[in-house]
C-alpha cells in the first residue's frame, strides 16, 4: 500500500470518526426528546418492525456491495449486476412481507403492526438504490462527502422524528423518522458518486462476485439473526413493552460502541492486511490499539452503568425507570467491546473470515440456549444470560487470534490492565457517593456532582498504575499550548504503546 493510500486511509478513519461522534450526539439528543413523549410500548412496536426486516435488508442492502469495494478490477458491469440483484431481491421481500404482515402481526399479538410493516417496507427499495453509490464512495474513501450526508441525514431526521412525536404521539413518528434518513442518503449518495442507475451487465461479472457475496452474506445472516432473535422472543414471551426497554438498552450500547469503538476497530481490519507477513509487528499494533481504546472505553461503560439510575429518568423520562437494569447490563457487556471488535478485524484482515462465521454460529446457537433458559424468569435474566454470552464469545475470538496469528489469549486478557481496575474503583468511588447523596437532592445536581467526581477518580487512580502515561499527559498538555499538537499526539501514545513492545526494545527506545 503506497504512503499516498495510507494517509487516504488514515483520514477517512478520523473522518469516520467524527461522523460517528455527530451521528452518536444527534441521534441521542432526539432519543431523549422522543423518549420523553413516546411510551416503552411504542419503541416496542417499533423494534418489532425492526426485527421483521433484519434479515431482508442484509440481502437488498447490506452485504452484497461489499464486493464493490473488496474487488480491484472492479467494471461498470460488477456495479449494475449489484444493482440488479438488490433490486430483484429488494422486490421479493417487499412482497413477501406485505403478504404476510397480517401473520407477523398476530405471531406478535400486536394488529398495530401490520400496516406499520407495510409502510416501512420501502426501505428495502431505499436501501438497494442506495447500497451501490455508497459501496463507490467507500471504494474511493471520500469519507467527507459520507460524513457530511451521515450528519445531515441525522439531524434532518431528528427534527422530523421529534416533530411528529409530538403530533402523532405514537410509534408512527419513528418509522417516518427512519424513513427520512434513509431518503437523505439515497439522493445525496446518488449525486455524489455520480451514480446513475444502469442493467446492462453479465453473466460472467455476476459469477465473479458469487464467491465472495456468497461468503459475506452467510456470515451477516447468521449476525443479524443473533441479534433478531433475542428480540423476538422477548417480544413474543414479555409483550412489546419489555421489547421496547430491550431495544433502547441494544440501542444505547450500539451508539456508545459507534462512538468509542468503532473508530479504534476500524484500522485493525488493514493493520492486519498490511502487517500478516510480519507477526511481531501486528502483536504490537494489536496490543496497544487494546490498551489505547481501553483507556477510553472502559471507564465510559462502567461510569454510564453506575450513574444509570440517576441519569436514565432523569434524560428520558419516569417510564423508563424499569428498563435501567437492563441498560446497566447492557452497558456492562460493552467491557469486552474494544478487544471483540480488534479480533474480528484481525481475522477478516488476515484472510480467516471462516473463523468470523465460527464465532457468529456458535454466538447464535449460545443465544437460543441461553434466551429459551432464562426467558421465563424476565427481562432481566436474558439481559445477564446475554451478558455471559458476550464474554464467552470473546473466550473464542481470542483463541481464534491465537490459533491464527499466535498472539496468546492472556495479553488480550491483560491488555489494558490498568485501565478497567481505575474505571472498577472510580465507579466504586462514585456508587458509594451515590448512596450518600440526599435522596430529595435533584437529578441535574447529583449528575453535576457525580461525573465530575468520576472523572477525577478515574485520572488520578490511573496516574497511580501508570506513572510514565500521567508524565506525558502532563508534557503533552504543555506542547499543545506551545502549539505543537503532534507532538503532543506522538507522546502520548508512545506512552500508551510502551505496554505492548517488547522488554529488549523498550529498554533500547530513544525517549521521546
Amino acid at each position: 500500500m503506497s504512503q499516498s493510500l495510507l494517509r487516504r486511509a488514515g483520514k477517512a478513519v478520523i473522518l469516520n470518526a467524527l461522523g460517528n461522534w455527530i451521528g452518536l450526539i444527534g441521534g441521542m439528543l432526539s432519543l431523549v426528546f422522543i423518549a420523553r413523549i413516546l411510551s416503552p410500548m411504542d419503541f416496542g412496536i417499533y423494534g418489532m418492525t425492526l426485527v421483521v426486516f433484519a434479515i431482508p435488508e442484509i440481502f437488498a442492502s447490506d452485504s452484497l456491495n461489499d464486493s464493490l469495494i473488496q474487488r480491484p478490477d472492479l467494471r461498470d458491469g460488477h456495479v449494475n449486476s449489484i444493482f440488479i440483484q438488490s433490486l430483484v431481491l429488494a422486490f421479493i421481500f417487499w412482497g413477501g412481507v406485505n403478504l404476510l404482515a397480517p401473520l407477523i402481526a398476530q405471531g406478535f399479538d400486536e394488529p398495530a403492526l401490520a400496516p406499520m410493516i407495510r409502510m416501512f417496507s420501502i426501505v428495502l427499495f431505499l436501501g438497494a438504490l442506495t447500497s451501490v453509490p455508497s459501496a463507490l464512495l467507500q471504494r474511493d474513501l471520500r469519507y467527507r462527502e459520507i460524513t457530511i450526508v451521515d450528519v445531515i441525514g441525522t439531524i434532518s431526521a431528528a427534527v422530523i422524528g421529534v416533530t411528529l412525536a409530538i403530533l402523532l404521539k405514537s410509534a408512527w413518528a419513528l418509522v417516518f423518522m427512519e424513513i427520512s434518513r434513509r431518503v437523505i442518503r439515497l439522493v445525496a449518495f446518488a449525486i455524489l458518486a455520480r451514480w446513475r442507475p444502469s442493467f446492462q451487465s453479465t453473466w460472467v461479472e455476476t459469477r465473479e462476485l458469487t464467491q465472495f457475496n456468497s461468503r459475506n452474506v452467510l456470515s451477516k445472516l447468521v449476525l443479524a439473526v443473533d441479534q433478531a432473535l433475542p428480540r423476538v422472543f422477548i417480544g413474543g414471551a414479555l409483550g412489546p413493552a419489555a421489547l421496547g426497554m430491550y431495544n433502547m438498552s441494544v440501542r444505547m450500547l450500539d451508539q456508545a460502541r459507534a462512538a468509542l469503538v468503532t473508530p479504534f476497530a476500524a484500522v485493525s481490519l488493514p493493520v492486519a492486511s498490511q502487517a500478516q507477513n510480519d507477526l511481531p509487528t501486528l502483536h504490537r499494533a494489536m496490543e496497544g490499539a487494546m490498551r489505547l481504546a481501553a483507556l477510553v472505553v472502559y471507564p465510559a461503560f462502567i461510569g454510564a452503568a453506575v450513574i444509570a439510575p440517576i441519569a436514565v429518568p432523569f434524560v428520558f423520562g419516569g417510564q423508563w425507570v424499569p428498563a435501567v437494569t437492563v441498560i446497566q447490563i447492557s452497558l456492562l457487556s460493552g467491557i469486552r467491546a474494544p478487544t471483540s471488535a480488534f479480533n474480528t478485524g484481525v481475522l477478516n484482515g488476515v484472510g480467516r473470515v471462516d473463523w468470523t462465521l465460527k464465532m457468529f454460529t456458535t454466538g447464535l446457537a449460545l443465544s437460543v440456549v441461553f434466551v429459551l433458559a432464562t426467558i421465563q424468569f424476565g427481562l432481566e435474566a436474558v439481559a445477564l444470560a446475554l451478558l455471559v454470552k458476550t464474554f464467552l464469545i470473546w473466550a473464542l475470538g481470542a483463541y481464534a487470534v491465537k490459533s491464527v496469528i499466535g498472539f496468546p489469549m492472556h495479553r488480550q486478557v491483560v491488555a489494558g490492565w490498568q485501565a478497567l481496575v481505575a474505571s472498577f474503583a472510580m465507579g466504586a468511588i462514585v456508587w458509594l457517593c451515590m448512596h450518600q447523596l440526599p435522596v430529595a437532592m435533584e437529578p441535574l445536581v447529583k449528575l453535576a456532582i457525580l461525573v465530575p467526581l468520576g472523572a477525577l477518580a478515574y485520572i488520578g487512580i490511573l496516574a497511580i498504575l501508570m506513572p510514565r502515561l500521567a508524565l506525558r499527559a502532563v508534557q503533552a498538555s504543555t506542547m499543545i499550548v506551545q502549539g505543537r499538537r503532534q507532538e503532543a499526539i506522538s507522546l502520548v501514545k508512545s506512552a500508551v504503546y510502551a505496554g505492548s513492545q517488547p522488554p529488549v526494545a523498550a529498554s533500547n527506545a530513544a525517549t521521546p
